[in-house]
């Protein structure tokens, strides 16, 4: 008697093994890991580790080891179907009932991990034949390189071959069916390839385990562009995410991990080593593959368009996201200039381009508010309620207590501060200070480049010298930093001497107030992810050319398109 994979694997994505363990053990993060004294023995140095990332634990000490099953039977002395029962209830799922897994099934199980394993060698081998020549050249205009064609098993899969290939090896046609290896033709049964020239990509589950393909068209008619393998008893593609393998490996060196849209942008942003990477399979994120994020990375980040479609797929993410929000969890999102992909943005601006924008990247509070915000006219006192509304019915969709109070005392201050408005005031051209972020004043990326230059520049003052030429060739638009660039150059010119102080002072004499400076960096501080003030002098300048850069390649592409 066995129950469903699908059932256990839908356990492990929803409920953490330190979640359980941290009922008994006082648990602490060191890096990818957790560490505790251990329940199974006395001890009073710490050498119990718990994996969320791999659901597993094991003690240094005595030995002990295994999984949430596992910890529930031996210190709870639940059987195991009362330990699958408790767990289930924790994750809000019913327990199916047990039947008996025939012979027959286990073989075809065994049969259709062999055969994908098998599939891969084939299509890796074909991929540096002479079959592969136009795939490999593929690649190369891509700027993929050898060692991720190897790391992402990539391959290709000629007209034919692959059926005949497994054949000889000995499998049976069924369970190449099941594993979506080959189809059947409607008329005259003959068994054919599914994959047809195409450049393909090995899916694997978390554990390494070649579980499902994507096949990429070669040719500009081939239909559809992108094919993957169909649901099976192994592979169910709202569960999976594409490269999830590999960003684990890079969030083990404390890199963050990015959710991308296509299997291209995932392995361009893991060779470039600026952040692990994955993408879901042809489908908007689930929750299901938002759990399995989560026991990876506390934050992972979002990558969207910057253009009206990126800002609805941003809001339907993340109102997916908050029934399943918990303390500690959370998201950050990225919005990429229009027509841009991370593939495209690596390869124009190399890895400080990306690190750019995900510095510029907005909370999960702050991004939803500014894309729900730019569908109403928040000027219109009847638009201005019915966003508040929409806004506070988002909240009340997170599950969590503790998270919902948060959340809620975080968007009652922004609405609050919209109220406290004078009457005067453009509802689309709000202050830079406010938390409010409407229509008019919902700002792409490089809208706030600007002012991280000139926050990071107040902090480090002694970096205008250096700096000057390349500052005052900036196509500025924001009028107040517009201003204080025009202070530095004549500060400049007037050979001042100036640190952070004096700077303040010499803004202050020219009429940019206190209150102007601090608005500044209250109209930022949510969307970067560093303080300048805690930076040195030598990663200041790091941060400062990384977003000149930026903002000088924003302005080009501003302007090739209004041509």
């Amino acid at each position: 008697m066995a129950l469903p994979q699908q059932f256990m694997d839908e356990l492990r994505r929803r409920v953490s093994l330190s979640s359980i363990i941290g009922k008994k053990v006082k648990l602490i993060n060191r890096g990818n890991r957790m560490v505790g004294l251990c329940p199974f023995h006395q001890e009073k140095t710490p050498s119990f580790h718990v994996r969320d990332d791999e659901g597993f634990y094991h003690c240094f000490g005595c030995g002990a080891s295994g999984d949430a099953i596992t910890f529930l039977r031996e210190q709870e002395g639940l059987s195991f179907m009362d330990a699958m029962h408790h767990l289930a209830g924790l994750a809000n799922i019913a327990v199916p009932e047990q039947r008996e897994i025939s012979p027959e099934e286990k073989a075809q199980r065994n049969s259709m991990a062999m055969l994908n394993q098998e599939a891969a060698s084939f299509y890796q081998n074909q991929l540096e034949g002479e079959a592969g020549k136009q795939a490999k050249r593929y690649l190369n205009d891509r700027q993929v390189s050898l060692n991720s064609i190897a790391r992402y098993r990539i391959g290709y899969a000629p007209a034919s071959g692959l059926y005949s290939f497994l054949q000889a090896k000995g499998f049976k046609p069924d369970d190449m069916l099941a594993a979506g290896l080959v189809r059947k033709s409607p008329r005259d049964d003959r068994l054919y390839d599914n994959f047809r020239h195409r450049l393909m990509f090995p899916i694997a589950n978390p554990r390494g385990d070649i579980i499902a393909f994507g096949g990429r068209a070669l040719d500009g008619d081939q239909e559809p562009k992108y094919l993957n393998s169909a649901d099976s008893p192994m592979f169910h593609k709202k569960q999976v995410l594409y490269g999830l393998k590999q960003a684990r490996e890079q969030s083990k060196d404390k890199l963050p991990i990015i959710v991308a849209e296509g299997y291209m942008d995932v392995i361009a942003i893991d060779q470039f080593k600026v952040a692990g990477a994955v993408a879901p399979l042809g489908t908007a994120l689930t929750e299901d593959q938002m759990m399995l994020l989560w026991k990876n990375t506390d934050t992972p980040f979002l990558c969207f368009d910057g253009d009206s479609a990126g800002q609805r797929a941003a809001t339907k993410t993340l109102a997916r996201l908050l029934p399943i929000l918990e303390p500690g969890k959370t998201v950050r999102v990225m919005r990429l200039e229009k027509g841009l992909d991370p593939d495209d943005l690596l390869k124009s601006g190399g890895a400080d381009a990306l690190r750019g924008v995900m510095d510029a990247s907005e909370s999960l509070v702050e991004a939803l508010w500014s894309s729900t915000s730019a569908d109403y006219d928040l000027n219109q006192a009847e638009q201005r309620a019915k966003f508040w509304q929409v806004m506070r019915e988002y909240i009340r969709q997170v599950s969590n207590p503790a998270m919902r109070d948060s959340l809620s005392d975080d968007i009652n201050a922004r609405i609050q501060a919209m109220r406290q408005r004078p009457r005067q005031t453009t509802y689309g051209k709000s202050p830079a200070g406010s938390p409010y972020i409407g229509r008019q004043h919902a700002r792409p990326v490089q809208n706030i480049r600007p002012r991280v230059i000139m926050a990071i520049l107040m902090k480090h003052p002694e970096l205008i010298n250096d700096w000057h030429e390349e500052l005052v060739k900036l196509n500025i638009k924001d009028g107040l930093v517009k201003k204080m660039l025009n202070i530095i150059s004549d500060s400049v010119t007037m050979n001042y001497h100036l640190d952070e102080t004096t700077f303040r002072h010499h803004l202050e004499s020219l009429g940019v107030g206190e209150k102007d400076q601090i608005s500044l960096w209250d109209s930022i501080k949510s969307r970067i992810r560093f303080d300048p003030a805690s930076l040195s002098k030598e990663d200041a300048e790091i941060k400062l050319k990384e977003f000149v850069t930026l903002e000088n390649r924003g302005t080009r592409a501003r302007s090739t398109n209004q041509f």
